[in-house]
């Protein structure tokens, strides 16, 4: 029986030799059998590994391994990594072609401004100071709020500030800090109009005072006419526009008096630095007035009728 095994191993030995020599110089691959049988590369090392279990020796054991180890291509590795350096490339260009092309479309464009807090100013006045038009950038106009706002105030002495800010899908809101105009003085022949900070406004002189704002006179210093006009500055638009003169009028017992002459034809005498705080319960006193007449407000509230 020995003599029976040994020749069954020799016999055995000999067809792996003869297979093995047959895959080397065969130059028909087809007719041989096919190295990928369908299994995973592990089941074939099990596979080929049992023969051992199964009586063969080692060179039957290292043949079968040496067959159903899987082979590797070098170009397959170069092959992947161009194709993912690509794609990679591609990613990147698509990403810059969409924001791209949301920049330049519509929809990354200012379609309309909201513009807020304005009392004198006209919505074009505001924008045209600051630069502001419709089909500008959305994301970069809006960042650059600052820019804007020194724009604007070099541009027009009325801004005192202003910001923008994203509001809606193409809408920008100006929000404006406006310094407002509260009447004229005179030079010379010529009307001009001052704001509320003491600033003449040179553009726009007229003949003789416009848009119902009162107009400044007898004031002998800066100082006088600055504290006016910031204290008138703080009253609202209906009150300001009630007012037609302002005049510096000091008496013995009031070195800061101010004589204001109404539209409605009635006077009033009042403190300058007391201008803003008590001014605005002149219309609650003439309400209940059938006559025109002087309304002191210095100390007190009192009303003389005109004889």
């Amino acid at each position: 029986m020995m003599a029976d095994k040994t020749t069954q191993n020799d016999k055995s030995s000999s067809d792996i030799q003869a297979h093995l020599d047959a895959l080397l110089s065969e130059e028909d691959w087809s007719s041989l059998p096919t190295r990928r049988t369908g299994k995973s590369g592990v089941d074939e090392v099990a596979e080929a590994t049992n023969f051992s279990a199964n009586g063969y020796d080692d060179d039957d054991v290292e043949a079968n391994l040496l067959w159903a180890k899987p082979r590797f291509d070098p170009s397959t590795r170069r092959l992947y990594q161009h194709e993912r350096s690509t794609l990679k490339s591609l990613a990147v260009l698509g990403v810059a072609a969409a924001f791209l092309g949301y920049f330049i479309s519509p929809f990354g464009q200012i379609q309309k401004f909201n513009v807020v807090g304005t009392q004198d100013l006209s919505d074009k006045a505001v924008l045209k100071a600051a630069g502001l038009q419709l089909g500008q950038p959305l994301f970069s106009t809006v960042h650059q709020s600052a820019y804007f706002n020194k724009l604007a105030q070099k541009n027009d002495p009325q801004v005192a500030s202003l910001k923008l800010r994203l509001v809606g899908t193409n809408t920008v809101e100006v929000k404006v800090k406006e310094i407002v105009q509260v009447g004229y003085v005179k030079a010379g022949s010529r009307y001009y109009p001052i704001l509320a900070n003491g600033t003449m406004l040179k553009h726009g002189s007229a003949s003789h005072p416009v848009g119902g704002l009162p107009l400044y006179d007898g004031f002998t210093s800066g100082k006088q006419l600055k504290l006016t006009l910031s204290e008138f500055g703080k009253l609202s638009t209906p009150l300001r526009h009630a007012v037609s003169e302002i005049v510096w009028s000091p008496d013995a017992q009031n070195a800061q008096r101010l004589k204001l002459y109404m539209n409605d034809g009635n006077q009033v005498l009042i403190s300058a630095d007391d201008l803003s705080k008590k001014l605005r319960y002149y219309p609650g006193m003439v309400a209940q007035l059938d006559k025109p007449g002087q309304a002191d407000l210095q100390v007190g509230a009192y009303f003389t009728p005109y004889q």
